[in-house]
């Protein structure tokens, strides 16, 4: 009871789930499926997303997991049954203490088969069954949060502490003392990343480290390596200790003096406290759990991990980008909960090779690509856009913006901040609908096969652009008054027949709204969706016109303008509404005097029945269009919704076809689905008539649904073209790592949560008549707490080790 209390709790109350994750983990739950329902109510809590009866059948669903828990039913089930979601957080409690008393039971079959079984020394039992007594408490702390006062007490002790040392380490020392000066060692809660291209030995840089931690200061240390074997580890660092030459080693054609080398270090090396781990395929989830345990046992001061790259989480993600972002922040995680630092390795991009001088930057640690200056994001607080370029020189921080999730919705995340990534060829891409974006050629786009760089992109291709955004956290109210003369400024209206248009206010705001020069004012996208229609609608009274063709069968609604701003702006308040509307540059006829077009600006047109409904519906005309617009309502309504088949990529109709051929026995006959969907067969599905909703409907199956109700229109590509070299930029959002830029969807950069970006360089790789052959640099590029320093340092791969080449003491 208190287990189905607690679920139907977190159901019910977002601050109930907050109470329970103190308190509660996946396994402390007795039944199977109530863990299942437990760990998808923690997913979608950690993604920001409402976790409901309805959301988390979902979630369960794209597990597979949904019938096994007893359907949507049994969590209904769950909801009602539970007394007060105010008392969550004591039936967890409950739950908790039932789940110790088992592990207890369990702990204790255990010491009695250990002691029945006798088998090894009766010490060696004992500190397994105190290990197995110790592994039921729950170690967590339900007090994280402290006073000040007592912050600055540790904080004063820890000052004192450091005084009494004098000159001495504060963190872990890494044996080069130039490094050691700068940083006062490798401080508790540092995430610490090394990176180099390969063959330069950031694997050695990383096993020096740690052998002046756990062989020379005795500092428990843990080398997780996904790379080499620890049978190779041991050779590098026996090849480093004993100063033997790593070939020599594994040959196996040492000379006496080798053997007297090996013996005077081997008694050492056998002291050290250093644990080795090469198992397969490790999960972030066995190294933090191996972590811990080494915490507990072994007072664990270091942990060094060989390289990120590798690692993989066994999840379905959108990008690998994201993916290696994740075990980063969970890193950062590690090294703060158990106050240690964290050392990760990882591989830098090819970035450093396309420079003369070919040294490394902290840009090359990023993999997604960047986006020009003039680039306009697209901000969820206000509505209205700002460029990369203007935040970047501003230094904003945590700015909102809209961005996708895994169900093809734009919620709210916030984009910590841009940064430069240097000069770099950029191309410019144009879609059907004429929205354009200049980027580099890897800068990621969502397409309907995943997250693509545009380089893989081609004409043809569709990408993702936000059909509907919901309104932005802030409001502006207006007098319609005020709302309906901006609209026929910036339409070209008139109020005097040939005459100019005069307007004067003693009100400072006022003229600022009406004297946008072709822009639609910021305050106008925070304005109600109502008065929104109210200035569209004017709008197009001036600007625009609606017409239906002679055949009374279609129609044209079109708003024209001089200035490309000036509809880009107004497509992205259709937003609002759900339509898309599409640009297309306009000419004039050529005047008899001359043989080339004139341009005279741009046309946004609302074109598909859908689109045009709405249009009709929600926002209208008045003057002249009006009984135009009457008509082709009429039209549109006649004629039904729009297909999904228009806008929709090739391979949602190939899935159709796939799931289908899954179905054993099929639930739905091919002549059943063509029947309804205005088709005799499947392959005779008329596209231009079968909403994807109603596909979704016959199918049953959820990520049908998804691709039918969601805020994406697919957008086609009509040209990648290249665009000349200049600065370019990024940015990183956090959650779903991506924004809407220029009216497309694009993937953001994922930066490291390092405290410290440690980079390698060796000159002699590429220029072997160097004057620094034989030494490297260890490049501080990043330190979150102090300087940063170039430091030279010499490279004895034979020994396996790079070498102080400063005195001793510096």
């Amino acid at each position: 009871m208190a287990e189905e209390s607690v679920l139907g709790g977190m159901m019910l109350s977002k601050d109930a789930i907050a109470d329970v994750v103190e308190v509660l983990k996946g396994n402390d739950f007795y039944r199977p499926a109530h863990e299942n329902i437990y760990d998808a109510i923690i997913t979608l809590y950690g993604k920001g997303e409402p976790a409901d009866a309805v959301t988390v059948a979902d979630e369960l669903n794209k597990r597979g997991e949904l019938s096994r828990i007893g359907g949507p039913a049994y969590l209904h089930t769950l909801i009602s049954s539970v007394p007060t979601a105010a008392n969550a957080g004591f039936y967890a409690e409950i739950v908790r203490e039932r789940a110790v008393l088992r592990r207890l039971v369990d702990a204790g079959t255990k010491i009695v088969q250990l002691g029945y079984s006798s088998d090894g020394e009766v010490d060696d039992l004992v500190n397994a069954a105190q290990a197995e007594i110790f592994s039921v408490a729950d170690t967590r702390s339900n007090e994280d949060y402290l006073p000040l006062q007592a912050i600055m007490e540790h904080t004063i002790d820890e000052i004192e502490s450091a005084s009494g040392r004098g000159e001495g380490m504060l963190g872990v020392p890494t044996g080069f003392y130039e490094f050691d000066e700068l940083t006062h060692g490798l401080q508790a809660g540092q995430m610490i990343v090394i990176a180099a291209r390969p063959a330069v030995g950031k694997s050695t840089f990383a096993l020096d480290i740690a052998r002046s931690a756990a062989i020379k200061h005795e500092l428990p240390t843990v080398v997780f390596s996904l790379e080499m074997s620890r049978n190779e580890i041991a050779m590098r660092i026996l090849s480093a200790e004993a100063t033997i030459n790593l070939q020599d080693l594994r040959k196996g054609s040492l000379r006496q003096e080798h053997w007297t080398k090996i013996a005077a270090v081997s008694q050492k090396l056998n002291d050290a406290p250093l644990f080795i781990d090469d198992s397969p395929n490790m999960s972030l989830m066995e190294i933090r759990a191996k972590c811990r345990r080494l915490k507990q046992n072994h007072g664990l001061k270091l942990v060094v991990l060989d390289y990120l790259q590798l690692m993989s989480s066994g999840k379905r993600v959108e990008s690998r980008q994201q993916e290696v972002s994740e075990f980063s922040r969970a890193l950062k995680l590690l090294a703060k909960e158990l106050e240690i630092p964290v050392i990760a390795l990882s591989q830098l991009n090819r970035g450093s090779e396309q420079r003369t001088d070919k040294r490394p930057m902290v840009s090359d640690l990023r993999e997604s690509g960047c986006l020009t200056a003039d680039t306009r994001i697209l901000r969820s607080d206000t509505g209205a856009e700002t460029t990369m370029g203007e935040l970047y020189r501003a230094g904003a921080t945590d700015v909102p913006v809209w961005s996708v999730g895994e169900d093809l919705r734009y919620v709210e995340r916030h984009l910590t901040h841009v940064f430069s990534t240097g000069v770099k060829p950029v191309y410019r891409l144009t879609t059907a609908s004429g929205r354009t974006l200049r980027a580099t050629a890897n800068h990621p786009f969502l397409t309907y096969d995943g997250w693509r760089a545009l380089g893989d992109l081609a004409p043809g291709t569709r990408i993702a652009a936000p059909r509907h955004t919901d309104g932005p956290t802030e409001r502006t109210e207006w007098e319609d008054s005020r709302v309906i003369m901006l609209a026929h400024l910036l339409g070209d209206g008139s109020f005097v027949r040939h005459q100019p248009i005069r307007y004067a206010s003693v009100d400072e705001q006022n003229l600022a709204a009406v004297t946008t020069g072709g822009v639609v004012p910021q305050a106008v996208f925070a304005l109600p969706k109502v008065q929104i229609s109210l200035f569209l609608k004017r709008l197009w009274s001036t600007g625009g016109r609606v017409t239906v063709t002679s055949d009374d069968r279609d129609g044209r609604i079109v708003l024209n303008s001089s200035s490309r701003r000036l509809v880009d702006d107004v497509a992205r308040l259709l937003m609002r509404f759900g339509i898309t509307g599409r640009i297309r540059r306009v000419s004039a006829k050529a005047r008899k005097a001359s043989t080339e077009p004139q341009t005279v600006g741009y046309a946004l047109e609302v074109a598909g029945t859908d689109d045009q409904r709405r249009f009709l519906q929600e926002i209208g005309v008045e003057g002249d269009s009006e009984p135009a617009a009457a008509q082709l309502l009429r039209i549109v309504r006649a004629r039904g919704k729009n297909a999904a088949g228009a806008s929709e990529p090739t391979g949602i109709w190939e899935a159709v076809s796939s799931i289908l051929a899954q179905r054993q026995p099929p639930s739905v006959e091919p002549a059943s689905l063509g029947s309804q969907l205005g088709g005799s067969v499947l392959t005779g599905i008329d596209r231009s008539t079968a909403p994807m909703g109603q596909i979704a409907r016959v199918l049953d199956r959820a990520e049908m649904d998804v691709l039918a109700v969601n805020d994406v229109f697919w957008d086609k590509i009509v040209s990648v073209e290249p665009d000349g070299e200049e600065e370019v930029f990024d940015a990183t959002v956090l959650g779903n790592h991506n924004f809407v830029a220029n009216g497309l969807t694009v993937h953001n950069s994922i930066e490291q949560d390092a405290d410290m970006v440690i980079l390698l360089h060796r000159e002699d790789l590429y220029n072997k008549e160097s004057e620094k052959a034989g030494s490297a640099d260890i490049m501080v590029a990043k330190h979150r707490n102090g300087p940063t320093k170039n430091i030279e340092v010499a490279f004895q791969g034979h020994y396996s080790r790079f070498n102080n080449m400063a005195p001793d003491g510096m």
